[in-house]
């Protein structure tokens, strides 16, 4: 009786030893297979709405350069022509009168001599005429005739942005896969989304799309290994040589950041892992 439940504990004790056996290899086999590639996380959003763009539009100044146009002012200056007009004024000449008394014996008188007649005298008049000469001086009065200048293009700074959010420093990070074990077997795109005082900012959709048919939907704060607002998309297994877009939109489908393109080095295992960061430039 003994020795047949000793039979049976140890037939029980073959039995889990089996097991744990059996156990221990298939952890070992899973061990030793490679990372499994993530899967994204898909979100259903509404439809993206594009803004609008500014066109910036040219208007030409001119500046009025003065002309000047003669206007003649006549100037009246008097001139003065003295002439002499003679004037004949007759003189008395006197006569004589004579009366014969009867008692008394007339001499004889002295016939006048003709010396004794006075003749007239000339008497010289002046008088004085006026004569007015027209003297014309030339002034010159400016006048402003309005012309339009030649438009000479000066250089200006670029037009600011339409969107709220633009790439962090203007340029896409290329740089070996720290994301995951899967080393050179793996391709992806990551990064952050910051607000106006750089702080993390959390819920923005990011939008991947473009080779092979790759169109996925991220949110900020979905993957922390790339910071406390870090996302991520897995798009291969292996090295390729494609090209990606990258676009931010609000949590409502506004596409809030212009489209930045990402492209891969086919051979080139140190630069298998983009970061894209956006940063926020004003309100939205």
């Amino acid at each position: 009786m003994g020795q047949g439940r000793a039979q049976i504990y140890n037939l029980i004790s073959i039995f889990f030893l089996v097991l744990t056996l059996i156990a221990i290899l298939l952890v070992t086999t899973r061990m030793a297979a490679p990372a499994p590639v993530p899967t994204p996380v898909v979100m259903a959003l509404p439809t993206a709405a594009v803004l609008p763009s500014p066109t910036p539009t040219f208007t030409s100044t001119y500046t009025p350069i003065p002309t000047f146009t003669e206007t003649l002012t006549p100037t009246i200056t008097p001139s003065i022509t003295p002439s002499l007009t003679w004037t004949l004024i007759p003189s008395l000449t006197p006569s004589l009168t004579f009366t014969v008394a009867p008692t008394e014996i007339i001499p004889p008188t002295d016939t006048p001599r003709p010396e004794d007649t006075l003749a007239p005298s000339a008497t010289i008049t002046a008088s004085l005429t006026i004569t007015s000469t027209l003297a014309v001086t030339a002034t010159q009065t400016p006048s402003v005739t309005p012309t339009l200048n030649s438009f000479t293009p000066q250089p200006t700074e670029p037009p600011p942005s339409p969107y709220p959010f633009v790439l962090r420093d203007g340029q896409v990070i290329y740089t070996l896969n720290f994301a995951n074990t899967a080393g050179c077997s793996w391709q992806g795109i990551g990064g952050q989304i910051f607000d106006l005082n750089g702080q993390p900012l959390l819920q923005m959709r990011v939008h991947v799309f473009g080779a092979g048919g790759v169109d996925f939907y991220v949110a900020s704060g979905s993957n922390t290994l790339y910071g406390f607002s870090g996302w991520e998309v897995p798009l291969n297994s292996s090295l390729t040589g494609n090209s990606y877009i990258v676009e931010l939109q609000s949590p409502q489908g506004t596409i809030i950041s212009p489209q930045v393109t990402v492209t891969f080095e086919a051979d080139n295992c140190t630069r298998n892992l983009a970061l894209v960061n956006f940063e926020q430039t004003r309100p939205f």
